[in-house]
This record gives structure tokens, sequence and C-alpha cells, in this order.
């Protein structure tokens, strides 16, 4: 039972409890019209199931943080966890770890990813993990919203991605070391990620059917050796139809190359996985030595850095080239292990090069010219 008496102060005290039974709460306020909202808008959230006790949120972000990522950690593949710590502890904590759950609004998380010292995009990619946690909370009953949702963050000019054509393709082939070429060819034929092509072992190739699996990565922690994971997304896990060079090339690297002992279709000269960082060198030296990279000096330091094609360019060239020739991007969405709204995000500019043979298709459907259709006799 909710009430409102006047207090020998003179402030109007609002009573309420949480449920039948429970403790009294009480708020005070100078105008009983104050009060009397108050206590409408409570009993309100209590009938719909969206109040939140007021000691509920005062848990701090950075011990609701801990609890979050201790019970759900199980849940998250290793890569996903270490980067949610990192990301939290990086650019989360330092400036809102001490503030209690409830007291962040959107305008606070709004300033917060204003002052963060990171491009747009992984501005973007902290703020889902922070989204994460308060989604969480407000799970937990902690908070009755997300204060995340709906935050305008800072937004990049992003250019749109100008593929690699076959001829550049083949120009970054040439200049790899011979080890890691059928890897460029294999790239740029199947759309694979890096970590995908490194991982790739020969019980995963069908030379018969032309096809390959995709079921695991090369996964490189931030310490510790690397390993073989668990792809990247549910999507990830995929089928992937090769081309008739694609499954000669791999037969001809094979040949030569051999496999190593657990398998893996590319590795070092000495036998070992092509890790992260290595699989980088590869392609900054391709790039290099085809002309079609170079090294540039960092603006304030004495140090250069690569700016040209790697092995996600590949990744691109694949996607571009089947949409600009008429493949459905449900089926190209399907070979990358993208799903459908991030594809045509990334690669409508693509689809929309088409104009010309959408133009002639539509008049040879059509037939005639625009007189012929605009005559108004009809026999």
């Amino acid at each position: 039972m909710a009430s409102i008496d006047k207090r020998p102060t003179g402030k109007w005290r609002a009573r309420w409890r949480e449920y039948p039974g429970g403790p009294q709460r009480a708020r005070h306020f100078t105008r009983k019209i104050d009060a009397e909202r108050f206590l409408v808008d409570v009993e309100h959230r209590l009938l719909s199931g969206s109040y939140v006790p007021p000691a509920a949120g005062r848990m701090r972000v950075e011990d609701y943080t801990a609890e979050w990522m201790e019970r759900r950690r199980a849940g998250w593949r290793e890569a996903t966890a270490q980067r949610y710590e990192r990301e939290m502890r990086l650019h989360v904590l330092p400036i809102l770890g001490r503030w209690p759950l409830a007291a962040v609004r959107r305008e606070h998380v709004e300033r917060w990813a204003s002052e963060l010292q990171l491009q747009p995009s992984s501005v973007a990619a902290v703020a889902q993990t922070l989204s994460a946690m308060f989604a969480a909370a407000v799970e937990d009953g902690r908070l009755s919203s997300n204060p995340v949702s709906g935050a305008r963050l800072p937004q990049a000019s992003k250019a749109p991605i100008v593929p690699l054509t076959g001829d550049e393709v083949r120009r970054f082939a040439a200049g790899a070391a011979e080890h890691v070429r059928a890897a460029v060819l294999v790239a740029a034929g199947t759309g694979l990620r890096q970590g995908e092509l490194f991982g790739l072992a020969v019980d995963r190739i069908d030379f018969l059917r032309r096809e390959l699996r995709v079921d695991r990565q090369l996964w490189t922690p931030k310490r510790g050796p690397a390993v073989l994971a668990p792809p990247k997304s549910d999507n990830s896990y995929r089928t992937v139809a090769m081309s008739g060079i694609v499954a000669d090339g791999l037969s001809a690297h094979l040949a030569t190359f051999g496999a190593r002992s657990d398998g893996l279709v590319f590795h070092t000269p000495p036998g070992g996985m092509i890790v992260r960082a290595m699989a980088s060198t590869y392609a900054r030296r391709a790039g290099i030595a085809s002309g079609l990279g170079c090294l540039v000096p960092v603006e304030g330091r004495d140090r250069m850095r690569y700016v040209g094609p790697g092995w996600h360019d590949l990744r691109h060239h694949h996607a571009s080239v089947l949409l600009s020739k008429g493949v459905s991007p449900a089926m190209v969405a399907e070979r990358l292990g993208h799903d459908l709204k991030t594809l045509m995000r990334t690669y409508a500019h693509v689809i929309r090069q088409d104009d010309e043979r959408v133009r002639a298709i539509v008049d040879a459907t059509l037939g005639g010219d625009a007189e012929d259709w605009l005559r108004t006799e009809t026999g």
C-alpha cells in the first residue's frame, strides 16, 4: 500500500512496499505533487514488472563487471573472454569503474565514447562489450534499462572497399614466399579468413568433391602459443566449394611442401605454424615485392608502417568478384561465414556496380522501344 503524508519539517513523504509484506521504502519531496507523481510511477513499474529496487543499482561497475565475467566466462570462447577482459580493463573501468551501475546514463556513455583515444570502429567494439555487461545487469534485475542502448557513438567516414583485381592478386602471389604462394590462391579463391586459412588441415579437404570444411581456425592468444580453436562464430562453420584452380594449387603445394604432422597445409619451411604476426610479415613482404604496398613513416614516431594489401584483402576480392558477377548475396554470405546483413553493409557498393547489366536485362525482357509501349492504339 502506497501513501503520502506531510512531515513536521514541511516535506512530503511518499511511502511504498516493493512486494506485499516487504520492508517499507520512503522518499521525501518538497511539493506534494512531486510525491504523487513519483508514487504513480513506482506503482506503474511495480505492476509492469519493471521496478528495480534502488539498492540494486548501487553496485559499482567494476564490481559487477568482475561478477559478470566470472559467471559468463564458461560460455564464451577463450578469444572472446580475453577481448572482453582487455577492453573493460583498458577502456571502461579506469573511467566508469567506480560509478554505481544506476548512476550511468546514456549521456555519460556518449561522453565516455567521445573521449576514448581510439578509432571509431574500435570505440564501437568496446561499446558493444559495455552494452553486453549492462544488458546482463538488466537481466539480473539491477537496472531497468541499458544506458548504452541507443547511445550515439563516434562515426567514421568509411570509404567503400576497393577490391584487388585478378591481376593484382596474381602480382601479390608472385611477390609472396614460395611456401605461402598457394595460400594466396586459396584465400582469393575461397574467401577464407586468415586464421581459417592457416588452420586448414589435409583431412578438411575433399579433392574428389572439390570442397573443404571450415570448422576451426589457428588462433594466436595474447599470451601463450598458437592453438587450433573454434571458428569466429556459428556462421563460420561451413563447407566451401573449391574451383579447379584452387584444388590443383593445393594439390601441387602439398606435393612440394607436404603437410605438418598435425595435418596443417601451410607452415614455415622448418615446419612451424604460421601465426598471426608471421602471416602479417609474409603479406607485407609480398605487398612490397609486388609493388602493391609500401612502408610509410608514422607521424611523430621514429618508425615505419606498412600500407598495402594483406590477407583480408584477398577475402574482399573473393566476395567482390562473386557479387559483381551475379552470385546471390545469400550464397556469398554462406561462403564467407558472414550473416547476410553484414555482407550487404560491407559490399552493397559492389552489387550496385551491376547497374548497366540491370538496364540491359530490363530492356531485353520488355523488348521494343518506349514509343511502342506508349502508343494508345489497341488494334
